[in-house]
Protein backbone atom coordinates (compact mmCIF):
# COMPACT_ATOMS: atom_id res chain seq x y z
CA UNK A 1 0.00 0.00 0.00
CA UNK A 2 1.12 3.64 -0.64
CA UNK A 3 0.37 6.41 1.28
CA UNK A 4 0.56 10.41 0.37
CA UNK A 5 -0.11 13.05 2.32
CA UNK A 6 -0.85 16.38 0.15
CA UNK A 7 -0.07 20.01 1.79
CA UNK A 8 -1.36 23.14 0.51
CA UNK A 9 -1.80 26.81 2.00
CA UNK A 10 -2.33 30.23 0.31
CA UNK A 11 -1.79 33.34 2.52
CA UNK A 12 -1.12 37.24 2.05
CA UNK A 13 2.52 36.24 2.81
CA UNK A 14 2.81 33.25 0.22
CA UNK A 15 1.32 29.90 -1.18
CA UNK A 16 2.85 26.40 -1.23
CA UNK A 17 1.96 23.20 -2.18
CA UNK A 18 3.39 19.85 -2.19
CA UNK A 19 3.09 16.24 -1.80
CA UNK A 20 4.43 13.42 -0.28
CA UNK A 21 5.19 9.86 -0.94
CA UNK A 22 5.46 7.95 2.10
CA UNK A 23 6.84 4.12 2.23
CA UNK A 24 4.08 3.07 5.02
CA UNK A 25 1.07 4.65 7.35
CA UNK A 26 3.31 5.17 9.95
CA UNK A 27 6.01 7.88 8.17
CA UNK A 28 2.54 9.23 6.49
CA UNK A 29 0.61 10.02 9.49
CA UNK A 30 4.14 11.66 11.23
CA UNK A 31 4.08 13.85 8.03
CA UNK A 32 0.62 14.32 8.20
CA UNK A 33 0.89 15.43 11.76
CA UNK A 34 4.12 17.41 11.36
CA UNK A 35 2.32 19.28 8.37
CA UNK A 36 -1.03 20.04 10.40
CA UNK A 37 0.74 21.59 13.46
CA UNK A 38 3.14 23.72 10.83
CA UNK A 39 -0.29 24.76 8.95
CA UNK A 40 -2.19 25.51 12.88
CA UNK A 41 0.83 28.05 12.89
CA UNK A 42 0.65 29.59 9.65
CA UNK A 43 -3.01 30.36 9.50
CA UNK A 44 -4.13 31.19 13.17
CA UNK A 45 -7.34 28.34 13.31
CA UNK A 46 -9.00 30.55 15.77
CA UNK A 47 -10.44 32.84 13.07
CA UNK A 48 -11.50 30.04 10.78
CA UNK A 49 -13.46 27.43 9.75
CA UNK A 50 -11.87 24.41 10.80
CA UNK A 51 -12.19 20.98 9.72
CA UNK A 52 -9.74 18.47 11.73
CA UNK A 53 -10.72 15.04 10.60
CA UNK A 54 -8.51 11.76 10.87
CA UNK A 55 -7.10 11.94 7.14
CA UNK A 56 -8.24 15.58 6.63
CA UNK A 57 -7.43 19.20 8.57
CA UNK A 58 -8.10 22.12 6.65
CA UNK A 59 -9.15 25.76 7.92
CA UNK A 60 -10.28 28.71 5.85
CA UNK A 61 -11.38 32.77 5.84
CA UNK A 62 -13.06 33.49 3.09
CA UNK A 63 -13.08 37.31 4.26
CA UNK A 64 -9.66 37.62 3.69
CA UNK A 65 -8.28 34.82 1.37
CA UNK A 66 -6.66 32.24 3.95
CA UNK A 67 -6.83 28.57 3.24
CA UNK A 68 -4.83 25.41 3.73
CA UNK A 69 -5.25 21.97 4.22
CA UNK A 70 -3.01 19.12 4.69
CA UNK A 71 -4.61 15.16 3.88
CA UNK A 72 -3.68 12.07 4.47
CA UNK A 73 -4.04 9.48 1.12
CA UNK A 74 -4.22 5.35 0.86
CA UNK A 75 -4.00 3.89 -2.34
Amino acid sequence: MKFQVVFEYQTEDGAMSDVYNCSDEKQAQEKFDELRDSLAHVIDPARCKVVDEPTLYSVINREVGLFGYVRLLAD
